[in-house]
């Protein structure tokens, strides 16, 4: 009995099978001379049991439908990789990273902190309970994880204009809790 990888490496190198996988990688602009060139061909050679065990059909019997399948799996799998590499080199710091590593907090620098920390509970305290869902996302986008409008607005799939109503929000609350009263 023959294991469902074992059957699925037969079927690939079984005639010209394994062209899909060249197929995938040129559909994706990714050539010989292409750095990573082994590494996503050796990805989709370890990606094609799993297609191969997730085709709903019985991939022998039909194995032109079958190909056709593998293929745009294959070329899904691997954009996402490729989508996920360069999400990672775009958060990567542009420079020289010796100088920030050797430079090390001044005392202001830590004061500042410590004054963002106090305005960061202030900020809690005023928004409290009373704060609505949209502007805790804001806060909470902004403050915490340091998230751009953009990134928020996909982050809660909302439209970029819904954030911006949520930071007008925070703001209109924050000058109301600040503004002091005009009669006592």
């Amino acid at each position: 009995m023959e294991t469902t990888q074992a059957a699925a490496y037969r079927f690939l190198y079984q005639g010209d099978h394994e062209t899909i996988l060249y197929a995938a990688l040129k559909r994706l602009h990714i050539g010989r001379n292409h750095t990573d060139y082994e590494d996503y061909l050796q990805e989709a050679r370890l990606l094609f049991p799993e297609i191969y065990a997730a085709f709903p059909e019985d991939p022998e019997a039909k194995p032109h439908h079958f190909l056709a399948y593998a293929q745009q799996k294959l070329y899904w799998a691997l954009l996402d990789r490729l989508r996920r590499e360069l999400r990672l080199q775009d958060r990567q710091a542009v420079g020289d990273q010796g100088e920030l590593l050797t430079t090390v907090a001044s005392d202001e620098d830590i004061l500042d902190a410590i004054g963002q920390a106090d305005f960061r509970e202030y900020l809690l305290k005023v928004i409290g309970g009373a704060g609505s869902t949209g502007e805790w996302r804001y806060l909470v986008g902004t403050m915490i994880d340091q998230l751009s409008p953009d990134e928020i607005a996909e982050r809660h799939a909302v439209n970029r204009a819904t954030v911006f109503r949520w930071r007008r929000s925070v703001v209109r609350r924050l000058v109301q809790a600040l503004t002091p009263p005009d009669k006592f």
